[in-house]
């Protein structure tokens, strides 16, 4: 079942492969493109037999493989799918796919030290694959492995040559180990060779933050949000060095009491137990905001149930219905871009235990991001601060002591939505009891389904 709202497969070309097979039961590729149709239907267990059906007739590509790991992670065989994984790069260690999926799955099964062994092994035997030291780079910066992103960017200098994006990710690296004068002098001598690349304004805007300029920082951060407007980090951190500055742009920017929507949705009784089944990791993503919790695998809204359906469905409802209650303004990051329909390419739930809680953060690639929650413990829907949804803190290792701009207290069904570039964390609980969310990024569409 798809519900027309993000990216899904096609019912018409699960149907045109089906019957192309019907025609040439042999043909293996068709087999293998129907599975990966079928996945993004939501329909699991049949893509699961038809790309086993494929790998076992004799396509051992390491695309099969690769597509045999994420179907057997999502039916929870972790072990066979690491094996599939390591079989697709044993095949093509240049394919990225599945470097990125072991790097994804290895910590949420406990393993983190392990997420990197797979890209330095390929980089042993493709070492003039480009995607693959950007993808290991990227990794290791989204684990916070921060010696090993400095020894990653000085190999891949060695072998390319100076390059900005290989200098923005050593930047990342010195800043994050406390070294900010080597960061910005690294990313100045970049952006003077090429003034272009929105990343490094970016960094730079963030290693001035850290160093107590926030004027800079705002300099930089502007210069990077006209360059790549529809990210979401040049605008956070425009806002926070606004908010320094006591510049009333902030409040154009952030507008706390307009732009964060608490509704009301409601709640069906029986999502709880569908998302429970859907936890079945043990830690969470190395490289998301949650810590002491579980993160569920895949877009979530294209899962072939009727209760996620009908809470995709009322989401969709309701934000449409919430944002055309805005006003436009075509020179705001947020409101400039409301097209009246919304699709979801992300969406996943988050299971969060005692002392469980969410790091503060944005959303890079999103423009609509969300809270809603599915159950709360009694400590937290007390509504005493605990588990609570707090918004403008910065990120912490911008070094800045600033409280919140606003708390919402959850409430069970009840949905949160705010820009995604706004920052926003959530206070740790104590209880026996888990809390329970659905969120999603949204991004605005037009009449044709074309992102806005």
């Amino acid at each position: 079942m798809t519900f027309g709202i993000g990216p899904t497969g096609s019912p018409a070309q699960v149907a045109a492969l089906q019957q192309q097979l019907a025609a040439n039961p042999a043909d293996r590729i068709a087999r293998h493109n129907l599975a990966v149709e079928l996945r993004k239907c939501g329909r699991l267990d049949e893509a699961l037999a038809q790309i086993e059906r494929a790998w076992n007739e004799g396509l051992k590509l390491a695309e099969t493989a690769t597509m045999r790991g994420h179907l057997l992670a999502d039916a929870g065989r972790f072990e066979e799918a690491l094996a599939a994984y390591r079989e697709a790069v044993r095949v093509k260690p240049e394919l990225v796919e599945p470097h990125s999926a072991m790097a994804s799955l290895l910590p949420q099964l406990g393993r983190g030290g392990e997420a990197l062994n797979s890209l330095r092994d390929a980089l042993l035997r493709s070492p003039q694959t480009g995607a693959l030291w950007v993808e290991a780079m990227a990794v290791a910066r989204g684990h916070q492995a921060w010696d090993q992103l400095l020894d990653l960017a000085a190999q891949a200098e060695a072998r390319f040559g100076i390059d900005t994006m290989i200098t923005a990710f050593a930047a990342n690296a010195l800043t994050a180990l406390g070294r900010d004068d080597e960061a910005l002098a690294r990313i100045d001598a970049a952006l003077e060779a090429e003034p272009t690349y929105p990343p490094g304004h970016t960094i730079r805007a963030h290693i001035l933050l850290r160093k107590g300029d926030p004027a800079g920082a705002a300099e930089a951060a502007m210069t990077a949000a006209r360059l790549l407007p529809k990210d979401q980090s040049s605008w956070a951190l425009l806002g926070v060095a606004w908010r320094l500055l006591d510049d009333e742009r902030e409040h154009w920017l952030c507008d706390y009491d307009n732009l964060v929507m608490p509704i009301d949705l409601g709640l069906d009784p029986r999502l709880l137990g569908v998302l429970e089944a859907r936890h079945q990791l043990a830690a969470h993503p190395a490289d998301q905001s949650l810590r002491g919790g579980t993160q569920t695998r895949g877009n979530l809204f294209e899962a072939d149930d009727p209760v996620i359906g009908g809470l995709a469905r009322a989401t969709k409802a309701a934000i449409e219905q919430r944002i055309a209650a805005l006003q436009p303004d075509p020179t705001h990051p947020f409101l400039g871009r409301i097209a009246g329909a919304v699709s979801f390419p992300t969406s996943w739930s988050v299971r969060l235990a005692s002392s469980g809680f969410h790091i503060s953060h944005i959303h890079p690639a999103g423009w609509l991001s969300s809270a809603y929650y599915v159950s709360l413990p009694p400590e937290v829907a007390a509504g005493e601060g605990q588990g609570a949804l707090a918004f403008g803190v910065p990120d912490a290792a911008l070094g800045l002591d600033l409280p919140p701009r606003r708390v919402v207290q959850p409430q069970e069904g009840h949905l949160v939505l705010f820009p995604s570039y706004l920052w926003h964390c959530t206070t740790p609980f104590e209880s026996s009891a888990p809390r329970v969310t659905v969120a999603f990024d949204a991004l605005p569409v037009d009449n044709s389904g074309q992102q806005v």
